[in-house]
């Protein structure tokens, strides 16, 4: 197996890095405020732009089974692009979120089989008929 490559990052390639961020900061979407509806049963985030966003807290992953007084104790972490259920020790990242990135790869390849099945249950249904 060959070694791994070394890569020297001066203090001038960092602080380029840092500028390039900073230009991008700007496009970065960041919650103000989280909070939890049980009306809805939905975690809703208002961005610091005004927009509001909800999303079922079951399509969350690891919220789904999470008491009503836990999911009301949500953090706002890493200058507002992160959300920390810290009592239950679940965290999402905002961006993904927006996203509709709910969870790992196979929380939303299971989430996305579970959705489509009743869509494949109706569309078998429909070729039997026809």
């Amino acid at each position: 197996m060959p070694e791994p490559a070394l890569i020297a990052v001066t203090e001038g390639d960092i602080q380029e890095a840092l500028v390039r961020a900073r230009r991008y900061d700007k496009y970065s979407r960041r919650v103000l405020k989280a909070s939890y509806s049980k009306a809805t049963d939905s975690i809703r985030l208002v961005l610091e732009d005004g927009a509001t966003y909800s999303m079922p807290r079951k399509l969350l992953q690891g919220l789904a089974t999470v008491r009503e007084r836990e999911l009301r104790r949500i953090q706002i972490v890493s200058d507002g692009t992160g959300l920390l259920w810290p009592s239950v020790d679940i965290a999402h990242y905002v961006p993904g979120l927006l996203q509709g990135i709910y969870g790992s790869e196979k929380w939303m390849a299971a989430l996305y089989k579970q959705r489509s099945r009743p869509k494949l249950v109706g569309q078998a249904r429909n070729r039997k008929s026809s």
